[in-house]
């Protein structure tokens, strides 16, 4: 039930032409990088992107994009799996949400 408000949720806030696609896995082998200007990446994701990458939208709160940080550490290190909503129709693949997969 979570996942489905969080699909419709995800689906009403983004653009018309936007498609709301869900990964769930543990994130292992993904790799987190910090850029200048405030800017989260996570590259080696089984996103259709180049190199997998996924990225925040530009509006997004530093709080949300430290979640999103310590949630795939958390993971890593417990072998956890989590879930994230992106957009896979825009160049970087924006993040639209995501939480634990429990």
């Amino acid at each position: 039930m979570k996942k489905l408000f969080f699909a419709l949720l995800c689906l009403g806030f983004s653009q018309a032409q936007a498609a709301a696609v869900q990964i769930s896995a543990v994130p292992t082998g993904w790799r987190l990088e910090n850029y200048p200007g405030d800017y989260v990446a996570v590259w080696f994701t089984p996103s259709p992107c180049a190199s997998g990458q996924l990225s925040f939208p530009s509006t997004t709160s530093s709080a949300d994009k430290n979640r999103f940080w310590a949630l795939v550490l958390a993971a890593k290190l417990s072998q956890k799996p989590i879930f994230v909503f992106y957009d896979d129709q825009t160049p970087n693949c924006t993040i639209y949400s995501f939480g634990t997969d429990s």
